[in-house]
C-alpha cells in the first residue's frame, strides 16, 4: 500500500513541470486589421510580435478573411511586445504599430502592446 502511494506522489510531481511550462506558454496576441479608408479587412498581411527592444522574433501570423489574426504560445514572461506588420504582399503599408494602433515607418515611432487582444491595426493601401 505503501508502494502505490509513493509511486502515486512520484507521478504527481513529475506532472507539475509539465503543466507550469504549458502556463509559460499559454499567451497569446490577436487582433484585426483593417484600411482605415474604408473600414474593411485587411486579408493576407502578416503580423510579427518581437520581444521588447530585440529582434528576437517570437512568432508571426497572416490575416484571414475577416482580417484576424492569432498568435499563439507566447511566455507569459513577454509581457510588453514589439509589432511589425507587412501588408506590402496584398499592396498594403508596411512598417512597426504605433501608438495611435496605425503603421509607421521607423521603430523609434512605434509603440509597445501587451499581450492578449487588441483593438484593430489600421493600414494604409498603397
Amino acid at each position: 500500500m505503501v508502494g502505490l502511494l509513493v509511486l502515486g506522489l512520484a507521478a504527481i510531481s513529475l506532472q507539475a513541470p509539465a503543466s507550469a511550462d504549458g502556463a509559460r506558454r499559454a499567451g497569446f496576441f490577436s487582433g484585426k486589421l483593417i484600411n482605415p479608408a474604408t473600414g474593411n479587412a485587411v486579408k493576407g498581411a502578416t503580423v510579427k510580435v518581437f520581444r521588447i527592444n530585440t529582434d528576437t522574433l517570437l512568432g508571426q501570423a497572416k490575416s484571414g478573411s475577416a482580417g484576424r489574426f492569432r498568435i499563439d504560445g507566447l511566455d507569459a514572461a513577454d509581457e510588453e511586445l514589439d509589432v511589425r506588420v507587412n501588408g506590402r504582399a496584398v499592396h498594403y503599408e508596411t512598417g512597426w504599430v504605433g501608438c495611435a494602433h496605425n503603421v509607421v515607418p521607423s521603430f523609434g515611432a512605434a509603440c509597445t502592446f501587451p499581450q492578449g487582444r487588441q483593438t484593430p491595426f489600421k493600414l494604409q493601401h498603397l
